[in-house]
């Protein structure tokens, strides 16, 4: 990689704004950008259909079979029994599926989408759950009226649903690779060693990884320009500032992956401590024998 003249400091170029689209970037919890698009409406309203279909052959084959092998005393026991089978078909299905496949569904499968935390893991138990009892509102009694209004109304295609349990719907491609980790630039390993870095800013971390994996289909007046601009924005989280001369590109490489070093070790030190925590109340008095 071919190093700038030393006077041509890449501060230079002054700092730009690095704006990311809420409708196609996620910003995980270390900062790391995943460009998984959310999906449209049609696409929402399809999968939805699909799952439905689903739920309500099952209960059809259920319904049968209790009819042929069951019959009800009184009305009071008919309507129990159709109370319940609405809300196993409206909620209890709904999520059961979603929890157990962590956002994904028949219908999900099928047009390529998941549902997934406003930071791009996969759902839990509360996610799913919030969304299935809110579905009986913004689905079923508003007969989706509530649900598509909402997704249209919102930046990220949310339903009510998806609002109280801090999810959106995202396109899942069949074979999803996680970001590749970066490496430190073999020109700046004795100052990585000495430098610090705060947290980056997840848009700014976005918006420079995306960088490093589009530079080939950049000119290279661009390249040169978005490199020294990205470089000076993430200069004033490292201290202290890199040697003089460094390209802009290496400097944006070492940054990113010293910041994920040191995200890995917080991340690490973390399930020590839950894994710790757990085996702690696994043993008496917290636990049960």
């Amino acid at each position: 990689m071919k190093v700038e003249d030393t006077d041509e400091r890449y501060r230079e170029a002054g700092r730009a704004s690095t704006v990311v689209s809420p409708n196609t970037d996620i910003v995980t919890g270390e900062g790391v950008g995943l460009v998984l698009p959310t999906v449209t409406l049609g696409t929402r309203v399809f999968s939805a259909f699909i799952d439905y279909s689903l739920y309500t052959l099952i209960a059809g084959v259920a319904a049968y079979y209790t009819v042929r092998f069951w019959q009800p005393d009184n009305f009071a026991q008919v309507m129990t029994v159709i109370s319940v089978a609405v809300v196993v078909w409206a909620i209890f299905m709904p999520f059961i599926v979603q929890y157990g496949t962590r956002g994904s569904s028949l219908g999900r499968l099928l047009t390529r989408s998941r549902t997934v935390r406003y930071d791009g893991g996969a759902i839990g138990l509360r996610h799913a759950l919030t969304r299935a009892v809110a579905g009986l509102f913004d689905i079923h009694l508003t007969i989706g009226v509530l649900g598509i209004f909402s997704i249209m109304m919102t930046p990220q295609g949310q339903r009510t649903g998806d609002a109280l349990a801090g999810t959106i719907v995202v396109r899942w491609p069949k074979k999803f690779k996680g970001p590749e980790p970066h490496e430190v630039h073999p020109s700046l390993q004795a100052w990585a060693q000495v430098a610090t870095t705060q947290t980056i800013p997840g848009n700014l971390s976005i918006v420079a990884r995306d960088f490093l994996r589009s530079t080939k289909h950049m000119t290279e007046e661009t390249r040169t320009t978005r490199g020294r601009q990205l470089a000076a924005e993430l200069e004033q989280y490292v201290a202290p500032p890199a040697p003089r001369g460094t390209h802009p590109e290496a400097f944006i490489s070492t940054v990113l992956a010293m910041r994920e070093a040191v995200d890995y070790r917080l991340e690490s030190k973390a399930m020590e401590r839950q894994f710790a925590t757990e085996g702690k109340l696994a043993t008496l008095p917290y636990s049960i024998h």
